[in-house]
């Protein structure tokens, strides 16, 4: 089952502010101040621009969790990761700034193996954790997790 990430307005206006940043320095030929080793002008300064406006726009609509196989296959833009189910011990429900495949600052934790990490934000938190307690019944959910209810 497919579970798009969540996405915050501060990210939405980061992603987006540094898009249209980039397409208003060639919309309106802006110099930028100091002495520059490629300018925007330049073949390569066009080549630059186009692949940060592709990776930004290839992340923010690539990212995306996947739950099939026994496995969360994890899709950022152009970067993939894979958890066993069967390995995952506990998820609690953090907020995090900080780089993650996710989209938003609300995140669920999952650990797992023996001193793994995944910070990840699926839109629809029950469902996921729900599909994830199905296939291994041994996980942990934190308290901090209200909102699911284990049924």
């Amino acid at each position: 089952m497919n579970f798009p990430s969540k996405k915050d307005i501060w990210f939405f206006l980061i992603f987006w502010g540094i898009i249209l940043s980039i397409i208003l320095i060639y919309i309106f030929n802006s110099d930028p101040v100091g002495m520059q080793l490629i300018t925007y002008n330049s073949v390569l300064g066009y080549i630059i621009a186009a692949l940060i406006i592709g990776l930004l726009l290839w992340i923010w609509f690539g990212t995306g969790y996947m739950v099939e196989e026994g496995f969360i296959k994890v899709q950022f833009g152009p970067f993939r990761s894979a958890v066993r189910i069967e390995e995952i011990k506990k998820i609690s429900k953090i907020k995090s700034p900080f780089t993650a495949p996710a989209l938003s600052v609300d995140r669920l934790e999952i650990l797992y193996g023996k001193y793994k990490v995944m910070n990840i934000s699926p839109k629809n938190v029950n469902e996921f954790i729900r599909l994830l307690v199905t296939e291994n019944p041994h996980i942990q959910i934190d308290k901090n997790l209200s909102n699911y209810n284990n049924n």
